[in-house]
């Protein structure tokens, strides 16, 4: 006769295991729709209502938060409540500034804005956090999930299928400095952290294969995505990681070591692939032409000269309000339609200066200055492997915004990693003063 052996498994955990599935869930959807993954992508289309119906969403839970603690009498704010209130008033200084400047409505001026909301979900995650809804430690899992979720999709596409048959899309581009290779423009910001985290991960817990992780995602970013801005701001991240981490003595073996390990691998490419390396030296020329250390190409360099010129022109006229964010849905053609060839992404910063103006563009970039305060306060988790990634992270976020607009057109990406890293800041604090309070479910002051 079979006996069947029956695992108990109480409803008070059947009960915490069900809600941490919903929660990861919904982190990963969080995560996924507003670091805007799909933007460039297949699911283009779609992406973009699942944005906007998001989008109603957060804005709902923003007056929902402000009027739950209205009605409660709790009106103070923290610093990174502050901030994200200045920031939701930048759409509305780029609508100004676009009417003022070129006439176009008010309205098309905010609608050109709207996916800038999407940051708002690191505010709800923040919340979460906060009330002891979801720990950081899941927060961090699923963060890292959807990094493996994006490599293993991004990879599985560029091996299937053929990015050519999209090259006049803004699915897919070329790069003459690769043979004229054509690459999918997928968004890198998960192939930052997941580089950069395993990096960190690999030093600090001295396991080997975590360096094996990190080097899948660098891969992709080196070999398949082709970009050079992307190139150089996530091994410069990994590369003042490892600067700023460890004692003199210990960089000189680890430099050692891998300074064999590039000349044996220079040595195997020069041999069998010396065709390819000499593409990729100068796609690295090219990259260290962005940085600034050698003269671009003429053709570029008369480009972007041309767009400086527009651009300083119209911050002189309009330093304070700026001249705001123009809808193609309004002016086809957008600034090409008023100002000749000139895209404000293409010269990063004064770009967005010329946008917001100056004031709103201290704003807008002032999230990395917040960053360094909470960091350089934070004394007892300093070591976290999730907070120094982010920190990496978020750095390498930065120095990609410098030649681009991405700081505005994914807004949520910068966010989380401030708003994560408020939350470390947060913790420290409680750990310092009252050690014994930091619970899972504790919930801090506002």
């Amino acid at each position: 006769m079979n006996s069947v052996q029956e695992t108990y498994v109480s409803p008070r955990t059947d009960v915490a295991l069900s809600n941490t599935l919903v929660w990861s869930v919904f982190l990963f959807f969080n995560f996924m729709v507003t670091f805007r993954v799909f933007l460039s992508s297949f699911l283009f289309d779609i992406e973009l209502l699942v944005e906007t119906a998001y989008e109603g969403f957060l804005i709902f839970y923003l007056f929902y938060r402000l009027a739950s603690r209205a009605l409660a009498g709790n009106l103070r704010a923290n610093s990174l409540e502050i901030y994200l209130g200045l920031m939701f008033f930048l759409p509305f200084i780029s609508a100004l500034g676009a009417r003022f400047t070129f006439g176009q409505p008010i309205f098309y001026g905010l609608m050109t804005s709207r996916e800038f909301y999407l940051m708002y979900g690191a505010l709800l995650v923040y919340d979460l956090l906060r009330r002891g809804v979801v720990s950081i430690e899941l927060v961090e899992r699923l963060f890292v999930f959807t990094a493996w979720f994006n490599l293993i999709l991004f990879y599985g596409l560029s091996l299937l299928t053929n990015p050519s048959d999209f090259r006049d899309t803004g699915l897919a581009g070329s790069n003459p400095e690769k043979g004229d290779s054509v690459y999918y423009r997928f968004n890198m910001a998960y192939m930052f952290f997941g580089s950069i985290y395993y990096f960190v991960k690999g030093f600090y817990q001295h396991k080997y294969r975590f360096f094996l992780f990190s080097g899948l995602f660098l891969f992709y970013i080196l070999f398949f995505r082709l970009d050079r801005t992307s190139m150089a701001v996530a091994m410069a991240a990994m590369a003042l990681f490892f600067v700023t981490g460890f004692h003199f003595k210990r960089q000189v073996l680890w430099i050692g070591g891998a300074g064999l390990l590039l000349v044996a691998g220079w040595l195997f490419a020069s041999t069998f692939f010396p065709q390819e390396l000499e593409q990729y030296s100068d796609m690295f020329v090219e990259a260290l032409q962005l940085a600034g250390v050698s003269k671009p190409a003429d053709g570029d360099e008369s480009i972007r000269i041309y767009e400086m010129k527009v651009a300083t022109e119209h911050i002189m006229k309009s330093p304070f309000i700026g001249n705001g964010k123009l809808s193609n849905e309004w002016a086809e053609g957008g600034y090409n339609k008023f100002l000749g060839f000139f895209y404000p992404s293409d010269i990063g910063v004064p770009g967005q200066v010329f946008i917001y103006g100056i004031p709103g563009a201290i704003i807008l970039y002032g999230q990395f200055l917040l960053a360094g305060i909470y960091i350089s306060r934070i004394k007892n988790t300093k070591r976290n492997v999730f907070l120094v990634s982010l920190k990496f992270f978020m750095l390498a976020l930065g120095l990609d915004a410098l030649t681009n607009g991405y700081v505005t057109m994914y807004a949520a990406q910068t966010i989380t990693a401030l708003v994560l890293i408020y939350f470390f800041y947060q913790k420290d604090r409680i750990i310092k003063n009252s050690p014994s309070k930091w619970e899972p479910n504790y919930i801090e002051p506002e």
